[in-house]
């Protein structure tokens, strides 16, 4: 006990300095260094520490209003989350809400970085008189021990736009106008954006209801990141467990996503908004962690002032209501047969690593093929390397393929020639995990029924669907060697071409090169019909680079409508300069394109493999090769232009080299700006395209045309060599503009020229200075 009060004094002593100690430490936190004021000498806030900011109070009050009126956002910020995150709420009105983190990083910022245009000096500071008295806006900051208060007031004089703002214990400043507009931020801007509660890798379900009817989705074993990972929910008309379309349901997932709050709204402003009327959906999302609520969210309904959103209410896991883009109710709506998946396989190319067909049948052979990096490599039936075109075209070809229908689950498989099946398809792929996991392989596994009447059933393992398709799409299903050529078809340059034969059933075109390069017309004969060089030369284009989509079979066996062929190309091919004996015979380049493959066509050259042509060959091969600047003029060359209107009087003008003139004009400058554009029309009337040979159809709205175009001209023009229609020897011909039309994708009017027995289109845009100069009515 001795010792024990011998040795007290010394130890109050150092309790007393540890204390002194700490109280030192924290009034120091509060203080502001030397080093530190002279860095922020110019700013608002003579310290900042981001760090230690833990609360953040706005408040608002509207000019003149009573201080009920006032409206506040109390942010708080949280401890460090599993994300290393210390996440901020906001409490408005008593609810406490997440808050937006962007605009809390903003306003911190603009706060951090504030400076004053000007001090105010103590004896001109009345704060009343300043609006601090009663301030527009108070910002209240905990920063550590510090406690910062900054209030805005009335305007300032200058510069323009300029606010009194007084800091707490450092007085009254002036602040530019755009800095005051950044600290006024409405306190319900604090309210987090995010309307949706879960994200798609949170969610084991979804249900949509209302507009489109009941559609539920649930996830799939198979896994996949968004929307690749559902199939329909037990008891689902569409068939319980059917695979969802990714795509389609990726829409819906980013519908979600769009689903950001414009403006809040009270429940009485909802519920009298989403009365208004229009569709409505009721989307109701499962989580996967069996401890969350469920998220319910009501959507439709015109939003109050925003003629372009919608109501969303969400009455689960907590309530809130909001104006959203109307954009995000499409894809809530739809039925739910566009979520149906029809693809016979699900896996985007770029994740398939390994493709194996096994042939059921006896004698039939194997095929196996695996991706090695970007390249692929053929296993079977032999182990060599294949050229990555042609591994990406055949896997493509097989993505690709897509059901008419599918079957009943109830229907039976032997009748539909599954039991046993023809072959088997296995398609491996490594999707992308739908969280941070590592990816999971996927395999989909295809049985391939036998051929019964055009049509073959397919069965997806991964679902149990059964597919129904037509024969000749099921072929890209069942590779053989011949998928694994070359896509290479022809390979010769496109000047080698020196005649060209296109038939189609009722039309031979033939053209033949002439020696200065030019292209003449064989076939068929007729007035002022010549050859278009621009179309021959982009035809014999196509045939010398022409390449397979995908090879489909070694030989066409009276299928793939290459019996009886829609298209037949034949291409005359000189020998390269330099290449072959001299005098070496020219050979033939043949293309026969059978029935439509997708956007594409089942073609095969010269009686060999059955192959899909690209449809540009048909676009090129399947036009009138006929000269297209029938109706070009050069406007120095007309003497005169009369315009008769099917329905008005006739509009004269007369040509010179210095421009045309409407003959009889009241309005002069009216007058010469119309003479302008009929000028420039008629040098860049160019046609479109030939639609038709010999007279006109009735269609074409010639018989009689709504426009007849009398051009008289000063001197004749001799057609040149080779190319376009032959001008007019007598100085004068007419051009019949008729009905409107679509060709090729451009708004057309059909029309004629006298002496050249073809109907023509050219762009409604070129045709219509004409019109207007006219007073034809719908000429817009």
């Amino acid at each position: 006990m001795r010792r024990l009060r011998r040795h007290a004094t010394t130890l109050i002593l150092v309790a007393l300095a540890a204390a002194a100690a700490v109280a030192l430490f924290v009034l120091d936190r509060g203080a502001v260094s030397t080093d530190e004021a002279e860095r922020r000498k110019k700013h608002l806030f003579e310290a900042w520490r981001p760090d230690e900011i833990t609360e953040l109070t706005v408040t608002v009050a509207p000019p003149g209003a009573p201080p009920a009126a006032q409206q506040a956002a109390r942010l708080t910020r949280g401890d460090v989350d599993d994300a290393g995150q210390r996440p901020w709420s906001v409490e408005i009105d008593g609810q406490r809400y997440p808050a937006d983190e962007p605009t809390v990083d903003q306003l911190l910022g603009t706060l951090e970085f504030a400076t004053a245009e000007r001090r105010v000096s103590a004896e001109a500071s009345d704060r009343a008189a300043l609006g601090l008295a009663a301030p527009r806006l108070t910002i209240a900051l905990a920063m550590g021990p510090r406690r910062e208060r900054l209030l805005l007031g009335g305007g300032a004089p200058t510069p323009p736009g300029a606010v009194y703002a007084e800091v707490a214990g450092r007085g009254v400043f002036v602040i530019t106008k755009q800095l005051a507009a950044a600290l006024d931020v409405p306190p319900d801007r604090f309210r987090t954006r995010s309307f949706v509660p879960y994200l798609p890798s949170e969610l084991s379900g979804l249900t949509l209801e209302g507009a489109g009817g009941a559609r539920r989705f649930s996830r799939a074993p198979w896994g996949g990141g968004r929307g690749a990972g559902f199939h329909f929910a037990e008891g689902s008309p569409e068939g319980s467990g059917v695979r969802v379309s990714a795509p389609a349901l990726d829409l819906v997932l980013s519908a979600l996503g769009r689903m950001q709050a414009e403006a809040f709204l009270s429940d009485e402003e909802a519920e009298r908004a989403a009365a208004s009327g229009g569709p409505r959906v009721t989307v109701t999302l499962l989580p996967s962690d069996p401890s969350a609520k469920l998220g319910v969210i009501d959507v439709g309904g015109a939003c109050p002032d925003r003629p372009d959103h919608v109501v969303a209410v969400r009455r689960e896991p907590t309530r809130a209501a909001a104006c959203v883009p109307a954009s995000v109710l499409e894809p809530l709506a739809e039925e739910a047969s566009r979520f149906v998946d029809l693809a016979l396989v699900a896996a985007p190319l770029d994740e398939v690593a390994e493709v194996k067909l096994s042939a059921g049948e006896p004698g039939a052979r194997s095929l196996e093929l695996a991706r090695a990096g970007s390249e692929w490599h053929l296993r079977a039936p032999e182990d060599r390397p294949v050229p990555t075109e042609t591994g990406r075209a055949l896997v493509q070809a097989i993505l690709d393929v897509r059901a008419a229908r599918l079957l009943p689950a109830a229907s039976d498989p032997k009748a539909l020639g599954l039991d046993p099946p023809r072959a088997t398809l296995r398609v491996v792929s490594t999707p992308a995990a739908a969280d941070e996991g590592e990816p999971r392989e996927r395999i989909e596994t295809l049985e391939i029924g036998a051929e019964q009447a055009g049509v073959v059933r397919v069965r997806r393992l991964e679902d149990g669907a059964i597919a129904e398709l037509p024969a000749a799409a099921a072929g890209a299903l069942l590779p053989s060697e011949v998928s694994l050529r070359s896509m290479e078809v022809f390979d010769f340059a496109p000047d080698q071409v020196s005649a060209l034969r296109i038939e189609r059933p009722g039309l031979v075109q033939r053209l033949r090169r002439t020696g200065e390069g030019a292209w003449q017309l064989v076939e068929p004969a007729g007035a002022g019909l010549s050859a278009d060089g621009g179309l021959a030369d982009e035809l014999a284009a196509q045939l010398a680079g022409l390449k397979a989509e995908r090879w489909v079979a070694a030989d066409a066996a009276q299928g793939y409508g290459l019996a009886a062929p829609r298209l037949v190309v034949e291409a005359e091919v000189t020998a390269a300069e330099g290449g072959g004996a001299p005098g070496a015979a020219s050979r033939a380049a043949r293309v026969e394109l059978g029935a439509h493959a997708g956007a594409g066509s089942f073609a095969r050259a010269g009686g060999g493999a059955v192959f899909v042509a690209p449809p540009s060959l048909e676009a090129a091969a399947g036009r009138l090769l006929l000269g297209r600047d029938v109706f070009l003029v050069a406007p120095e060359d007309v003497a005169r232009v009369t315009l008769s209107p099917r329905d008005g009087k006739p509009v004269v003008l007369e040509g010179s080299p210095h421009g045309f003139t409407v003959a009889g004009a009241a309005d002069p400058a009216s007058a010469a700006a119309t003479a302008a554009r009929v000028r420039d029309a008629l040098a860049d009337l160019r046609a479109e395209g030939a639609v038709a040979l010999g007279s006109p159809e009735r269609h074409h709205g010639l018989s009689p045309p709504r426009l007849r175009v009398a051009i008289e001209l000063a001197r004749p023009q001799p057609a040149p060599a080779g190319a376009g229609a032959p001008r007019s020897s007598e100085g004068s011909f007419t051009i019949a503009i008729g009905a409107g039309d679509a060709f090729r994708g451009t708004n057309v009017f059909y029309a004629r020229r006298d002496g050249v027995s073809a109907v023509y289109a050219i762009a409604q845009s070129r045709v219509r200075p004409l019109l207007e100069a006219a007073g034809v009515a719908g000429a817009d």
